[in-house]
């Protein structure tokens, strides 16, 4: 399978993949629509890829001109795949890149001063969601709490599985769905988007009509 960068610096360049290890990356149209929604907020970001796989969505946003992606997985030959992306790229990739090997439900075990994600893609497989949704919201919330103020976690998994009134109300929730993909925008309830506390109030409101 191949996987291709759809925008950016490295944008058109095909990535190398693994078969058989259960990764499922984000289709093109999924992650075009998620680069689109966050827009601007790309540049110069600190990003957290949890569950990276080889590295597909985390690339992207090292192409579209993020700070440092933090990568966190655990699989050894994904890993491997990974670096070799990483380092077909060229060394600017390389450089602003961080490999953390470990359970990508966690937080990764950073350096001293390293500075809070204000993006994380946490993109577990639906088998684990589906399993277990009460633990994985839990999860979810715990991620987003390592945020930096105004920061958005964005949570990948099969539609249908969860629903906005799912999560804790300490959190501001979107979720869009494309075919059998949904994808959860998650910030701090106090520091959600004033675009989306728009749309939210519109919804509200023709919901009291």
């Amino acid at each position: 399978m191949s996987l291709r960068i759809i925008g950016g610096t490295y944008g058109s360049r095909v990535l190398k993949s693994v078969r058989g290890l259960g990764t499922r990356p984000l289709l093109g149209q999924v992650k075009g629509a998620i680069f689109n929604i966050l827009g601007e907020q790309i540049v110069d970001a600190v990003v957290w890829d949890h569950f990276a796989g080889t590295g597909a969505t985390g690339i992207e946003a090292l192409s579209r001109g993020c700070k440092q992606v933090v990568f966190v997985e655990k699989n050894n030959k994904a890993l491997e795949t990974l670096r070799d992306n990483l380092q077909m790229l060229g060394e600017d990739a390389v450089a602003r890149a961080v490999i953390a090997r470990g359970d990508a439900w966690e937080p990764p075990m950073l350096s001293e001063g390293q500075l809070a994600p204000n993006i994380i893609f946490l993109d577990p497989p639906y088998a684990l969601v589906e399993e277990d949704p009460v633990k994985s919201i839990y999860r979810a919330r715990q991620l987003a709490q390592r945020l930096a103020p105004g920061g958005c976690l964005v949570f990948h998994f099969e539609a249908g599985v969860l629903e906005e009134d799912d999560f804790d109300d300490d959190l501001a929730v979107e979720i869009r769905q494309w075919g059998g993909s949904a994808i959860a925008f998650v910030w701090r309830a106090t520091e959600v988007p004033d675009s989306v506390a728009r749309r939210r109030d519109r919804a509200s409101t023709r919901d009291a009509v």
